[in-house]
């Protein structure tokens, strides 16, 4: 039954598009015939059948122009190729009206009526000009206030998916366990005065300052999303201290100018405490990557798993789901991104483009 009603839609909009069409160029064929009756020169039925003659130019015009309009003012954006294509198709079409005038015209319909005339007239251009332009100026409206819809559409259902990252990006920002272990292990510091508690206190409220006021922007510096992770992995260390082999890489000096949306690398590194080194109690280990060129910015992690994972510890959960939604909204599909399980240890690679304030507006 879905199937059957999928084609009745499809017949549905080829009848539809089958009947615009006709009445188009039914349409124009009267119109054009009325103004040029207006003279009075030559009956209705004779002005009729000398446009029906030059029909053949005006849909070729039409179509062709009406096709590389999609292409190259909707999709590609190459004003300059649909300029040089209209120049070029107006002139051979306008060159085409006369020659149909001597093969149908002439030939077919009044061949007695007129004496040997020139196939080509210089004076005749404005006109014929005209008439492969008017169907195609009609058909363009159409086809302009169709995509005007159709990616008002698009900007909406991207708002929407936008809206909803973002949504579920709040309530995923941090995972409790950690916020309730980090007391738990800066309580017991206390209590025996290690000489380190003050130093990560302040670590974890720098992380809930970011996620506070940082985060709600739409990006934020690159350095920020590194220092973010930094805390996290020194208050995550508490936990497993010589037990877990942790090995961090990053770039010595990070562009201040690199912008970056928020908690985006973070969900990575959580998800490799969070679904990994948590649940491994034999030999936990972590290796994070981070390299930056002129181009792009490349980010790896490894994480060991445990041999009995939970199935949500195998997918990354909802946080590296949402992460995903969230890389094909911002770079739209200019990343490239795997992750899963190799060798019994879970993967991620990633590579984005560098957004700097000079080139943000293309995403």
């Amino acid at each position: 039954m879905p199937t059957s009603k999928k084609l009745v839609k499809i017949d549905n909009i080829k009848g539809n598009e089958l009947i615009f069409n006709f009445s188009l160029w039914i349409s124009v064929l009267i119109m054009l015939t009325v103004i040029v009756s207006l003279n009075g020169s030559w009956p209705f039925a004779f002005n009729f059948l000398y446009m029906l003659s030059v029909l053949p130019a005006m849909m070729l015009f039409s179509y062709s122009m009406n096709y590389f309009s999609i292409h190259y003012m909707f999709h590609t954006r190459q004003i300059g190729k649909f300029s040089l294509l209209l120049i070029l198709l107006s002139a051979f079409c306008a060159m085409l009206v006369p020659v149909l005038h001597h093969l149908i015209f002439f030939n077919l319909f009044y061949p007695r009526v007129f004496e040997p005339t020139p196939w080509f007239n210089w004076k005749t251009i404005p006109q014929n000009l005209i008439l492969i332009w008017t169907p195609f100026f009609i058909l363009s409206i159409r086809t302009f206030f169709t995509y005007w819809v159709k990616s008002e559409q698009q900007r909406l259902n991207i708002k929407n998916k936008q809206l909803l990252a973002e949504i579920q990006l709040m309530k995923i920002k941090l995972h409790p366990h950690f916020l309730f272990n980090t007391l738990n292990n800066l309580y017991a510091m206390s209590v025996i005065k290690h000489a380190d508690t003050p130093g990560y206190i302040l670590k974890l409220s720098e992380i809930y300052r970011v996620m506070l006021y940082e985060c709600n922007k739409e990006y934020y510096p690159l350095h920020d999303e590194l220092k973010l992770i930094e805390n996290y992995i020194e208050l995550e260390k508490i936990r497993y201290d010589k037990r877990l082999k942790l090995e961090v890489i990053f770039p010595d000096d990070v562009p201040e100018d690199i912008l970056f949306p928020p908690l985006l690398l973070f969900t990575f590194v959580e998800n490799a405490f969070k679904h990994g080194c948590r649940n491994d109690v034999e030999n936990p280990f972590i290796k994070i990557k981070l390299s930056i060129n002129e181009k792009y910015l490349n980010f790896e992690s490894e994480n060991s798993i445990p041999e009995k994972a939970p199935a949500k510890s195998k997918t990354g959960g909802i946080g590296l789901e949402n992460t995903q939604k969230r890389l094909e909204l911002i770079y739209r599909k200019r990343h490239k991104f795997t992750s899963g399980i190799s060798n019994g240890q879970y993967n991620v690679a990633l590579q984005i483009p560098v957004l700097t304030k000079n080139n943000i507006t293309e995403y």
